[in-house]
């Protein structure tokens, strides 16, 4: 028999795999792992565990996920249907503005037909408002 690396190397390579592909099948037959996740070495039965602990739970977290999303919906629609949009409100939004987030300040006008209306209205107001506030501390120069 002659001996030489890739002989030697190949033999390694058969004497090591043997053992870990036991450990893998063992790991599929004993903990229901998938076999992708099992020939994963720092996959553990308790990470599988807690994989499956998300999945159970992913219902769950959609449910109320979706029920706030829905009373978000209701309350910013409630506040242009009844028209208690209140300057407040519109300033909350237009600092979400100034923050980068104007996607959801569009999303949340695009609830109810009015709602860009009203709020360009109370935007018009708070700026006229500021503009007064704004001549009054002007200091006065005399002539």
């Amino acid at each position: 028999m002659n001996l030489n690396a890739t002989t030697i190397t190949i033999l390694l390579v058969v004497i090591l795999a043997i053992p870990y592909l036991i450990h893998v099948i063992r790991k599929v037959q004993n903990y229901n792992i998938p076999l992708l996740k099992a020939l994963n070495p720092f996959y553990t039965k308790e990470m599988h565990e807690a994989d499956q602990l998300k999945l159970s739970l992913s219902p769950i977290v959609k449910e109320i996920e979706t029920q706030e999303l829905a009373k978000f919906m209701q309350h910013w629609t409630a506040k242009f249907e009844n028209g208690s949009l209140s300057e407040q409100d519109v300033t909350d939004l237009n600092a979400r503005i100034e923050e980068g987030r104007a996607d959801q300040v569009n999303g949340i006008l695009a609830l109810h037909p009015a709602a860009k209306a009203q709020f360009q209205e109370h935007n018009k107001q708070l700026r006229l408002k500021a503009a007064a506030v704004e001549q009054e501390t002007e200091p006065e120069v005399l002539v």
